[in-house]
Order: structure tokens, then sequence, then C-alpha cells
């Protein structure tokens, strides 16, 4: 199984994994050929791409980091919340459970690397992203070594980080073109509006609602909305910036095109110690694949080569297999690779 962009679909395909609406509702299933009529519809809906079998990748299993269960179950529940936030004690209920059953799935794949490119709509964007938000800083947290409740605040703070949006115009928060200084100004008060708001409503941990507030702040101190900087800025709060900055990046949005995890993990390492706590960004690596199993990668020696495996302790350098002869490399370990770099990802 891999991963394909909805531009390079093709009539015939089968599908790897069911596709699901942002209410759950499983749109197509996993074995069903595409057709062109399906791609197109897809399209319609925001899907910015779809795992598909086929004999390069037949014998690669991308496992989840969570459950498409688990995750479509976040999904409707953060939907729910964000748009019905006055049902206070129901939310917390709810936020307590979600938090404690991606951290349990998790800790039965703690071991696995995050592989997966994820496959969302336009219109659960913000939902979906909450949930991504809080399944990698429930593995950040985890790589820190951080106790069982600290992950579970954490994991609370991120799912709510976003909710500041929800008392926003909503015309502001879709805007697909650049946003007006006065627009932006109160675009940039979404973290404070969040923070305020859990605060006085919801019974949590000051560390939960503290990350709401700073997840925005920047390493070098010109985030906002306070400009704290380094260690000031809370441990909750530089997790969920660089979470947050990178589900960002690798999701296709109507303003804007997807980054591939590798151009993503490109841009964190360039922010390293600017926006993003350096230490943080080592772990971020260890965790996080920049070459998710099944893309398809050309190498400087000419060879074109798929992504079977990853390695924790140089994430960028990967096992691949040869498209042609099925030689397998690995990247990291094999020394007479060691001269032959990932020149570009492609699709076919």
């Amino acid at each position: 199984m891999r991963y394909v962009p909805i531009y390079c679909l093709r009539d015939g395909m089968k599908l790897g994994r069911n596709i699901y609406s942002s209410d759950g509702v499983t749109l197509l299933s996993k074995d069903v050929r595409l057709t062109d009529e399906y791609i197109k519809s897809l399209e319609k809906l925001g899907v910015n791409g779809v795992y598909i079998e086929d004999t390069v990748s037949h014998d690669i299993a991308i496992k989840s980091v969570i459950s498409d269960e688990l995750r479509v179950q976040a999904v409707k529940s953060i939907k729910g919340i964000y748009n019905d936030p006055t049902n206070v004690s129901n939310s917390i209920a709810t936020v307590e459970n979600l938090a404690k059953s991606i951290i349990c799935e998790i800790l039965n794949n703690k071991n696995i690397m995050v592989n997966m490119v994820d496959i969302k709509t336009f219109d659960d964007y913000i939902y979906s992203h909450s949930v991504n938000v809080a399944v990698l800083s429930s593995v950040i947290g985890m790589a820190m070594h951080l106790d069982s409740t600290k992950i579970e605040k954490l994991t609370a703070s991120a799912l709510l980080h976003d909710i500041g949006k929800v008392f926003m115009p909503k015309d502001i928060v879709n805007k697909v073109e650049k946003l007006t200084k006065e627009e932006e100004k109160l675009y940039r008060s979404h973290p404070e509006k969040g923070y305020r708001y859990i605060k006085q409503h919801y019974t949590v941990p000051v560390t939960t609602y503290v990350g709401i507030l700073q997840h925005h702040e920047r390493y070098d101190g010109y985030g906002y909305p306070d400009g704290k900087r380094g260690e000031e800025i809370s441990k909750f709060g530089r997790v969920l910036c660089l979470c947050d900055a990178y589900d960002n990046l690798v999701s296709e949005r109507p303003n804007k095109k997807a980054y591939l995890p590798s151009d993503a993990i490109e841009y964190i390492m360039a922010n390293n110690g600017q926006i993003f706590d350096p230490k943080l960004v080592k772990i971020f690596l260890r965790r996080v694949a920049p070459y998710p199993l099944g893309t398809i990668l050309k190498l400087s020696n000419g060879e074109r080569a798929i992504v079977i495996g990853n390695n924790e302790e140089c994430s960028t350098r990967p096992t691949v297999r040869n498209l042609e002869n099925n030689t397998v490399y690995d990247l990291t370990y094999d020394k007479k690779l060691k001269n032959v770099t990932i020149i570009g990802v492609e699709n076919i």
C-alpha cells in the first residue's frame, strides 16, 4: 500500500484504505476500484489523496498510529465540541476519554515511527487537524518520557488548541485570500480567546489551557500573543507549536498546497532554534518519518526506489527497494551507499 495524491490518481487504481466523510460515513471502501467519476467526486470534496494497493507496494503494510475507528470517532467528537462549546460538562468528559484512548493506542504502537500521511477533506480540516496535533503531541510526549498524567494533559490541550477559532468570524478563519492587517490581528487573537474560554468554563489543569494560549509562541520571541521566548514558553506550548506547524504544512487546503512530509521536515529543521525548540526538533526527527512507507524516491545514482522501512536513528536515510530489480538498500548503514543521496520524491 502507498499514498497517492489526488492529482496522480488514475482510473482502475485499487483503494487500500476506507475513505470517510467528516461525519464518519464511509464514502468508498477498501478494495474498490477507482473510476474517473469517483476521482472527480473526491477532488470536489477536497480529499487530498488516498492509499492505494498495487504491484509496486503490494508487500508494504502501513500501520496507523491510531486506528481508523478511533480517528473517525475523535474527529466527530471534536466537531461536536467545537460546534457546541457551551456544553461544558459533556466536552470535558469527551476530551478526557479521547485523550486516554489516543494514548492507549499509541502505547500499543510505541515503537513505530509516524508514517501516515493523513487523508482529510477541506470541510473537516479544523477537526481532523486538532486530532492530528493530539496524536503527534502524544507521540512526542512519550518520546520525552513524560509521565502518563502529563501526556494526558498535553493531549487534551492539543485536542482543544484551536477552539478559539470558534469565536471568530468564519469568513476570516476560512478566507482563501491573504488576510488584511485588521483581519490578521483578529485571527491572531484565537489562542487567547480559546485560553480565556477554557480557563473560565473548564475545570482543567493550568498546563492544559496555557498550552492553548501559547501554541503560536516562537522560540525566538517573535510569536504571539505575548512574544515569549525560549523556556519562557511552557513545555506544552513548545510541543503544540511544533506539532501544529507540521500538520498545517502537510495538509492541503483551498488556499495552499500540502508540503511533502520531507519538505515539512526541511522547514522545521530550517527554523530550528527560531520558531521551534531545538531539543524538541531532535526528538521530533526521531519519531516522524520524512519519507513515509510507500514513498517513491529518486536517488542520486539514477535509481528509483520505494521506501519499505524507516530508521529512527537516521530518519532521512530510509531502507528502500529498487523498482526495477527489487534490490533492497539500507541507506543508513550500507557503507557502499554513503554517497548516494535522495534527490526527489515522485508519484507513479
